[in-house]
């Protein structure tokens, strides 16, 4: 899966407001999620199956074990340098970078959010939102629970206790 890099790609990565509506991105995101629904149907025992659908939806991710019921937005602003262990329903909103070092491990129900919405709420209700790049260092453990929101840096060998919510 590619995205074409067009007007609308370039308000995304370079932080301004956007419209989650444009067709472009509706389009892009319909295709991760048809890809999200086929792999959380596949049985864990089926690798080379899921390891196709893997490459289509997340192709800048070499090494990854999964858990089940997997949800990303886009899944071609994912990156991982090494192995990346991701647990039972974990979430991806992934419309600005979301970079995993080496050797990093997320537990169950962990989330990610690298979008954000205006505070006004003629803004929200018209679709505006703003992409901020995740990153996340080498030899990390993110603990069950917690939440990764936009613009946040995590430094290696770092481990988050089960719930934590790290803003920053």
């Amino acid at each position: 899966m590619t995205l074409p890099q067009n007007d609308i790609w370039h308000q995304v990565y370079s932080g301004q407001w956007y419209q989650t509506h444009h067709p472009v991105l509706m389009q892009a995101r319909a295709v991760a999620k048809t890809l999200c629904c086929k792999l959380n149907q596949l049985s864990s025992a089926d690798q080379i199956a899921r390891n196709t659908l893997l490459k289509q939806l997340l192709p800048h991710v070499q090494t990854i074990e999964l858990g089940n019921d997997f949800a990303c937005d886009y899944g071609i602003n994912i990156y991982a340098s090494g192995s990346l262990f991701l647990g039972n329903q974990v979430v991806l909103l992934d419309a600005a970078a979301i970079r995993f070092g080496k050797d990093v491990s997320v537990g169950d129900g962990v989330v990610f959010a690298s979008l954000t919405h205006p505070l006004e709420a003629a803004r929200r209700k018209a679709g505006w939102q703003q992409a901020r790049p995740i990153e996340i260092g080498d030899n990390v453990t993110i603990g069950e629970g917690s939440t990764i929101l936009p613009g946040v840096v995590i430094a290696a060998n770092q481990q988050l206790a089960p719930g934590s919510v790290v803003t920053r």
